[in-house]
């Protein structure tokens, strides 16, 4: 099955038989990027912070301690070389496939991103009614995918500097753990307090969003949360080729799991 194939079967519906329309917001190669991207950075963070902990806490490993920290150098360092590789296939992506090129133009920053923000921020104050039509991707998500951008590249630059120890001199690699560990500290608080507020415990999405694992969102969230967008893929034939499927049967499963743990 290709990206840009739709497919389309019946959704299950307690008042009516009509088929439910859903839009696509990660296709499959892209949930596959995030779902290792995801992995690589839990690895990380983990194995990566190991080498902060108290001495006390490291002395309870009694013996094993030079093979538990032996072998989390290795695992820190696979899930490096692996994340280097999602994100070099990522850039990839983003120029020679047709899905990755509307990705990149879609999050490129514009103009409106700027009135999309002073209008948000006017409609939090209640100076406007409604807040601002958003496209496929609104200013937030703009601002983390760069963050994102930056800080990976950041790590994966220091991280190397790190490794090749033996050929830097030390002011160098002083400078690069430094920066190493701040970064580490950052992101790990982007993706705490903003990435998982934005895509799980907003009062709508609570207590998980599982788009990151059906990769569509129903006609009403779009209608709410991309309405501009909406308005040109029901315009526009080609997009609807595109962006449009119908209810499949693993979408709806997954639907039902989530729906009754949510309850």
């Amino acid at each position: 099955m290709t990206e840009e194939r739709v497919i389309s079967a019946n959704k299950p519906n307690e008042k009516s038989d009509e088929k439910t329309r859903y839009f696509i917001r990660l296709n499959f190669n892209e949930r596959v990027q995030h779902m290792i991207f995801l992995i690589c950075f839990i690895i990380l963070a983990l194995t990566g912070f190991m080498i902060k902990l108290p001495e006390d806490i490291v002395s309870k490993f009694g013996e094993a301690k030079t093979v538990v920290f032996y072998y989390r150098g290795i695992l820190h360092r696979i899930a490096g070389v692996i994340m280097i590789l999602v994100s070099l296939y990522h850039v990839f992506y983003l120029l020679f496939k047709p899905a990755g090129r509307r990705w990149l133009v879609d999050m490129l920053p514009k103009l409106k991103d700027l009135h999309d923000m002073l209008g948000t921020m006017l409609y939090y104050v209640r100076v406007r009614e409604k807040p601002p039509e958003y496209d496929r991707f609104f200013y937030k998500q703009k601002l983390e995918y760069g963050a994102l951008i930056a800080g990976a590249t950041l790590m994966s630059l220091t991280g190397l500097l790190l490794w090749t120890e033996q050929m830097w001199p030390k002011f160098v690699l002083d400078i690069a753990a430094i920066v190493h560990g701040m970064e580490a500290i950052l992101a790990c608080l982007a993706i705490m307090v903003w990435h998982m507020y934005e895509v799980h415990l907003k009062p709508r999405k609570f207590p998980i969003d599982n788009l990151w694992i059906t990769g569509v969102i129903d006609e009403e969230e779009m209608m709410e949360e991309f309405p501009l967008h909406y308005k040109k893929i029901m315009a526009d034939p080609e997009l609807k080729e595109i962006y449009i499927e119908q209810e499949r049967k693993e979408v709806d499963r997954v639907r039902r799991i989530f729906a009754r743990g949510s309850q």
